[in-house]
């Protein structure tokens, strides 16, 4: 790293600081304010998360509430490559894990709202996609064979997480994507908030009684 370290750790703690602005931002709570005048907080599971939208205001809020979530990910990410660019390599690269780790946070733990949001999955995915693009696709892979076959949201949450750490390490090592030892970092913080936060889902799995999103 050739850049001055002071002025870089600077630059990380304003990405970090802006990136979990930027997640807190709720979509679920606003468009449940907007479409019915629901604070999703108060009904279903209390998330403000894509499927608690989906059950409590149907699936059309549920998909916007999933892109807009997906999107909160990804525009930290980008604006966290653009402020540091020209840097080195490993200076951006830290930037953008330093960012995706904070927004997922921000959405999980919003400045407001009691510090209630969601479960950073679709967030996850919006930064994933320009943190480690090949593990982005491996993910949302997980994702939707766990949901055909077990109609589980949960279950698919948690296998995206293992999508995405299973397909950093095979194309790392098969040199399609540069190893980083950021990013690395990314799926292993970001990997846990988002277990961490599907607590309740797991315990519910364990005793039989997680609802499917399907019937």
């Amino acid at each position: 790293m050739s850049e001055a370290v002071g002025p870089v750790i600077a630059l990380w703690a304003l990405v970090g600081v802006g990136a979990y602005l930027i997640g807190s931002i709720s979509s679920g709570y606003l468009v449940g304010k907007v479409y019915r005048n629901v604070d999703l907080r108060r009904v279903g599971s209390g998330s403000t998360g894509a499927t608690n939208t989906f059950r409590t205001l149907g699936p059309g809020a549920g998909l916007l509430v999933a892109l807009l979530d997906i999107a909160k990910g990804a525009v930290a990410v980008v604006l966290a490559r653009a402020v540091m660019v020209p840097a080195d390599r490993d200076v951006v690269a830290t930037a953008e894990a330093v960012a995706a780790v904070a927004v997922v946070t921000g959405h999980c733990w919003p400045a407001l709202l009691e510090r209630r949001g969601g479960r950073g999955v679709a967030t996850g995915f919006g930064a994933l996609l320009f943190v480690a693009t090949p593990a982005w696709a491996t993910a949302v892979l997980a994702f939707v064979i766990a949901l055909a076959v077990t109609r589980i949201v949960s279950v698919s949450s948690l296998a995206s997480v293992a999508g995405a750490v299973g397909g950093y390490v095979a194309f790392t090592a098969s040199g399609i994507t540069r190893f980083e030892w950021e990013t690395l970092a990314f799926f292993v913080v970001g990997g846990a908030i988002i277990v961490w936060r599907h607590r309740p889902n797991i315990e519910r799995l364990t005793r039989g009684t997680e609802p499917r999103i399907l019937s």
